[in-house]
């Protein structure tokens, strides 16, 4: 019986210092990657500032005549969809 508790205690103290080596381990990783992680950032906001003005120039460039692309084709169907319209409030 006493070679249980002995053991256990024994268990209770490694997962104890595991425990510790764990936390000093994951505090040392977290301040070295600090500055990593601070670089990722400055990256991901200059590719959203560029992302930004890409499109914008994108959206001018292919947006107008894209625009107008559309509107060309949307005149015949508007005017079938008249004339649909008009022959339904005729009949009915």
């Amino acid at each position: 019986m006493f070679g249980l508790f002995v053991t256990m205690l024994a268990l209770g103290a490694v997962f104890v210092a595991f425990c510790l080596v764990a936390g000093l381990v994951k505090l040392v990783f977290k301040v070295a990657l600090v500055p990593i992680a601070l670089a990722f950032v400055v990256v991901k906001v200059a590719l959203v500032a560029v992302a930004a003005v890409v499109g914008v120039v994108v959206l001018v460039a292919v947006g107008i005549p894209l625009l107008a692309f559309c509107a060309a084709l949307a005149v015949p169907l508007l005017l079938l969809a008249g004339l649909v319209w008009g022959g339904i409030a005729l009949v009915t």
